[in-house]
């Protein structure tokens, strides 16, 4: 029933723009709030650094990583659902583009992005605009990086369809989102191991010091997560792009880690030796769910190539 509930509201803020106006304005409201305070927030910087200490990401691979390893440099990027810029500026100082232009639905992010670009004296400009309902140039870019960011998209085919015109032929697509189930409408195998987990992990590796609450996972009501569109068409993200997009790469991760331990309980894993081992199990427990095929990946990294106009599906064709 809550998955029935789940495409009601997909087809209900697709059909009726009220409806759409309303879970867009919270949305921007609650990422305008929670994207530059995370980037100030001292718990935050905290569990980043508990984060890279135990290797959280270690099963996947930064942008940054994929394009030294392929040799891939970009003269003018384009990042969808930029938030506060941290990406675009971590892949200049790495020298894997030489500019970016970034769109993000919150004025607030925007106001941050462009604040942190002027301290720095960064080559990059920015937009507020919804992905939902972006115009994009065509061929302008010759990288487009959507990541953690698809999951809030309404209207996934108009936005595969605009970053496919807006790549050169020979650009290239960055995609590293959530890509498990729509709505965080969890299988029941899924969602069994996890709670069997913090069943019985002590408090200390349960309460999150950026929210301080303890860690708790349950499907939630569709329409009640922690903004209206979160992970509102996640399952489909792979699926809709594969039709504009060849991918060239991937790497997909997390049966169930990130919920089971997610940002803000992490630096508790390092008081010492026996907790770090503790973390270990877990992430070679996480492994074994997807090696074995227990469970479906949540997390994916794809790179992606834009398909040539002949070998797009006929309805998909772009007109012009």
């Amino acid at each position: 029933m809550s998955a029935d509930k789940a495409q009601e509201i997909i087809k209900r803020a697709m059909a009726d723009r009220d409806v759409y106006d309303a879970m867009a304005a919270r949305e921007k409201e609650v990422w305008g709030k929670i994207l530059p305070d995370l980037e100030r927030s001292e718990a935050g910087i905290e569990d980043a650094r508990a984060s890279a200490m135990l290797g959280i990401d270690r099963h996947t691979l930064s942008l940054i990583g994929v394009a030294m390893g392929k040799k891939l440099r970009f003269e003018h990027g384009l990042v969808l659902g930029c938030g506060a810029g941290r990406l675009d500026r971590e892949l200049l100082r790495w020298g894997i583009c030489g500019s970016f232009h970034g769109i993000d639905i919150s004025e607030k992010a925007i106001a941050a992005a462009r604040e942190f670009a002027e301290e720095e004296k960064l080559p990059l400009t920015y937009e507020v605009a919804d992905l939902n309902s972006v115009e994009l140039p065509e061929k302008t870019f010759d990288l487009v990086a959507a990541q953690t960011t698809l999951h809030h998209i309404l209207f996934l085919e108009h936005v595969a369809e605009q970053a496919w015109r807006s790549l050169k032929s020979d650009g290239y697509l960055w995609i590293h989102d959530l890509v498990g189930e729509t709505q965080a409408q969890y299988d029941p195998k899924r969602l069994s191991i996890m709670d069997r987990i913090l069943a019985i992990l002590p408090e200390k590796f349960r309460r999150n010091k950026i929210n301080g609450q303890l860690t708790e996972i349950k499907c939630r009501e569709p329409g009640q997560l922690c903004s209206p569109f979160e992970q509102i068409r996640s399952g489909e993200i792979v699926p809709v792009f594969e039709r504009w997009f060849t991918i060239e790469w991937k790497r997909e991760f997390d049966a169930f880690l990130c919920l089971v331990v997610p940002r803000g309980t992490r630096a508790a894993y390092l008081e010492n030796e026996d907790t770090k081992a503790l973390f270990e199990i877990l992430m070679l427990f996480d492994r074994l769910c997807l090696e074995e095929k227990i469970v479906r990946p949540r997390g994916g990294q794809y790179l992606m190539r834009p398909k040539s106009v002949h070998d797009l599906p006929a309805k998909n064709t772009t007109s012009g």
